[in-house]
């Protein structure tokens, strides 16, 4: 059964945020913030939530509905293949604001430019939200 999910682009001023996974699927790697949808939460709230949790945020303003994609996945931090359907969301940030990692990540990082090194993925919906 595919899984609805929320992905969040980040952005204060020219960069973006990202959080390096502890978890599968993405372990070590660099990825966009975002998870899962609860039952009866609406897309809007499941923003709200996942950016609250992941990043310790506090301020910020959803922007804009970016693209909805789906994701495979033959490993999960569940041990079996996942497919997600994720609904991104652009999110912006006021600048000066602390930022906190939750337990799934080890690290949270502004960058400027996309680097041909991360998942494709992360590349395509930074892309869409402008960046290079």
């Amino acid at each position: 059964m595919p899984i609805p999910c929320v992905d969040v682009v980040l952005v204060s001023g020219e960069k973006f945020l990202l959080c390096k996974r502890k978890n599968k699927p993405g372990i070590g790697k660099w990825c966009i913030p975002g998870g899962r949808v609860l039952r009866g939460e609406t897309l809007r709230r499941a923003v709200i939530r996942k950016v609250e949790e992941e990043t310790g945020l506090k301020k910020f303003k959803i922007s804009k509905f970016i693209t909805t994609r789906e994701f495979f996945s033959s490993s999960s931090s569940f041990g079996v293949p996942t497919h997600s359907i994720n609904s991104v969301f652009l999110v912006l940030v006021p600048p000066g604001q602390t930022i906190q990692p939750d337990l799934q990540s080890s690290k949270l990082q502004w960058f400027s430019r996309i680097d041909k090194k991360w998942l494709k993925y992360a590349q395509d919906m930074l892309k869409l939200a402008g960046f290079e």
